[in-house]
């Protein structure tokens, strides 16, 4: 009945906060006889209701029709001019005492309107104890939020037009320095940040027709427009420099905090923004990193919704949170990214400027390197027993892979004696993103190789015995790769080839954009050739960086119409390579925000966010400049990598 009222509420009219007309039944929790008393303004006479719930705990099988629950006219004395209700409950089924109502007053109903809107929001509510007021809910402190290190602000608009569609706005006001950075997300990257990596055989490939399977994509355009903000404290930071504002604020920080506070058209939705209630995983996520910001305890916020704008956010029956739908999905991802992929890497972005990064961060590569290692040996003995012809390639294999981690080890013990730590840590964190990345490469071309080699018939299959060579090759290739890479000796700069080290990555890519559907193209420009005296190795990194960017995204394109390519134009004319695809490009909003460290559009799980920083430090190690080409309409379609020519500065 109260969904059917909400439903058919006209535009002028107030829309009803509930659902299901069954919250009468919530007050029996607390007490079994409830009085019900109101008066509308304007209407001579009141009613009231009594809910009598004795009788069926006296009885459990007492019938339905004995309950008598029907509005009746009341004597109520009724002030002339207003509007109110008044519930009794008796029989009460807790004790109750002052204090237990003051701990639900600072925790609850000081929260039950939205006070960011008006700090006196929730002053409509009365507390009495045995006849007595108490003065337990006080106005919303809001002059504690000037005192915040950042304020941030996300808005989402899920049609701003057939072009354009859904966007997100996400803003970062720095208040502590002065910065502030606004970053509008649309397309194939805020499609891409709400889904999640198809795996296996469901794996999308370039190619392909574009899948409108994903739910929670779809439901970006269900989802509806809603607004958030959060301020950020730095607790640390305050009670170390202002320990007597701390004391202060520690309290408003200790009551407030929690994450985002819900309020569906001005009231409260449970049970988010509660101390138990990480919805988010902003807790885990931020905990799992050294810099500690942005877990719930240092977030004071909201997020504003409304039953007209969101219609698809229904509250379960329990009125604690929403229904599972791809639109809370598709909010909850939307929250996380402008969280931790926005407004984190800019706070980070920063702090940095002012003190550099801790090269303990690298652990977490140097994890998954190790973890991708073990399964690549796992899998190349398993095809060495398997395939006792190709035993010594494969023997050869595992002790290039020996070296190699014996080189990543020695780099690594490195670090602590080099007196020029953080350059010493871009350069091997470079070394060690490229090895993941490769070594993830391994783990999927042996387990491709395994998977055929557990097919029956496979020695009578010629097709099949070509695919497995064909794996074998492409492991080689990039057993080479990281050869030429991680071998400590070998990174000296000496005259190269720029164009023969493009085709090089090119021959390395050569099948995994083949098995995408991707053309890979080289145009090398005028009669002469680019050489330059640079690191090979580091060279093949930014190279390496750019295509597997460039087949990423093309996997996740809109515009399904072209077939997918990816152009690299080699010009010594210009001293440049650019790299080119026709995908989503970067957004001309987002600009250089791509070369910043820990930034990624990607999904969780999928980008590090340390692929470009990386390529453009070493950029610059090589003498050269990696930039986004110039913007064409909304994006930018590549990168281009410029070395300076001689007397060039």
């Amino acid at each position: 009945m109260r969904l059917v009222q909400r439903d058919n509420a006209k535009p002028d009219e107030r829309v009803p906060l509930g659902e299901k007309g069954i919250g009468r039944l919530a007050a029996t929790r607390l007490g079994h006889y409830v009085h019900v008393e109101t008066g509308v303004k304007g209407e001579p006479q009141n009613y009231n209701l009594v809910l009598d719930w004795r009788p069926v705990y006296a009885d459990y099988n007492l019938d339905a029709s004995a309950l008598d629950f029907e509005p009746t006219a009341s004597d109520w004395p009724k002030i002339k001019g207003e509007s109110g209700t008044s519930i009794r409950i008796q029989d009460l089924q807790a004790d109750w005492d002052d204090g237990k109502l003051q701990r639900l007053s600072e925790t609850d109903l000081v929260k039950l309107a939205d006070p960011f809107v008006n700090n006196i929001a929730c002053l409509f509510l009365n507390v009495f104890f045995q006849g007595v007021e108490l003065k337990y809910i006080q106005a919303f402190p809001s002059s504690y939020l000037k005192e915040a290190d950042a304020y941030c602000t996300i808005e989402f608009r899920s049609n701003v037009g057939e072009k354009k569609g859904p966007t997100l706005q996400v803003t970062t006001d720095y208040k502590r320095f002065s910065r502030v950075e606004s970053i509008e997300h649309c397309g194939a990257h805020i499609q891409n940040f709400v889904s999640y990596a198809a795996k296996g055989k469901n794996r999308q490939r370039a190619k392909d027709k574009l899948s409108n399977s994903d739910s929670v994509i779809a439901a970006l355009k269900s989802l509806g427009d809603f607004s958030a903000s959060f301020w950020w404290y730095n607790r640390g930071r305050i009670s170390r420099s202002n320990p007597v504002l701390w004391k202060e604020l520690e309290p408003f920080i200790r009551a407030w905090s929690g994450g985002f506070l819900v309020y569906r058209d001005g009231f409260r939705v449970y049970p988010y923004g509660s101390v138990g209630d990480d919805w988010l995983d902003l807790d885990r996520k931020a905990l799992a990193s050294s810099a500690f910001k942005l877990n719930r305890a240092q977030i004071v916020g909201y997020l504003r919704i409304s039953t007209r704008g969101n219609p698809k956010l229904h509250d379960q029956t329990n009125r604690e949170g929403f229904r599972d739908c791809p639109e809370k999905e598709a909010l909850r991802r939307l929250l996380r990214h402008s969280i931790i992929s926005d407004v984190k890497t800019y706070l980070e972005k920063i702090d940095k400027e002012v003190a550099p990064p801790n090269p303990g961060e690298l652990n977490e590569i140097d994890g998954r390197v190790l973890d991708n290692f073990e399964q690549v040996e796992q899998n190349l003995r398993g095809i060495q027993q398997r395939v006792p012809n190709e035993s010594k390639t494969i023997a050869a294999i595992l002790a290039q892979l020996k070296e190699i981690n014996d080189a990543w080890d020695r780099a690594k013990d490195a670090l602590t004696a080099q007196e020029d730590e953080l350059e010493q840590y871009i350069h091997l964190a470079g070394v060690g993103l490229m090895v993941e990345l490769i070594a993830h490469e391994l783990s999927r071309s042996t387990n491709m190789a395994l998977e055929i080699l557990e097919s029956k018939n496979v020695a009578n299959s010629p097709g099949r015995l070509d695919v497995l060579k064909a794996q074998l090759k492409t492991i080689n290739k990039r057993v080479r790769i990281l050869d030429e890479l991680s071998i400590p000796g070998r990174q000296r700069k000496s005259e190269q080839n720029i164009g023969d080290l493009v085709e090089l990555i090119k021959e390395l890519y050569e099948y995994k954009a083949e098995r995408h559907g991707v053309s890979l193209k080289i145009v090398r420009m005028g009669k002469r050739s680019l050489i330059r005296r640079v690191e090979k190795g580091q060279i093949i990194q930014i190279f390496d960086n750019l295509l597997s960017n460039a087949v990423y995204w093309l996997n996740r394109r809109l515009n399904r119409e072209d077939s997918p390519s990816i152009l690299i134009e080699v010009d010594p004319e210009t001293s440049t390579v650019r790299v080119m695809d026709n995908g989503p490009g970067v957004p001309r909003g987002l600009g250089d925000r791509v070369f910043d460290a820990f930034y990624t559009t990607k999904p969780a799980g999928e980008g590090r966010g340390l692929g470009l920083y990386i390529a453009k430090r070493l950029a610059v190690d090589n003498n050269a400049n990696l930039t986004l080409i110039s913007a064409t309409g909304d994006h930018h379609a590549g990168f281009e990598l410029k070395f300076k020519g001689v007397g060039d500065t």
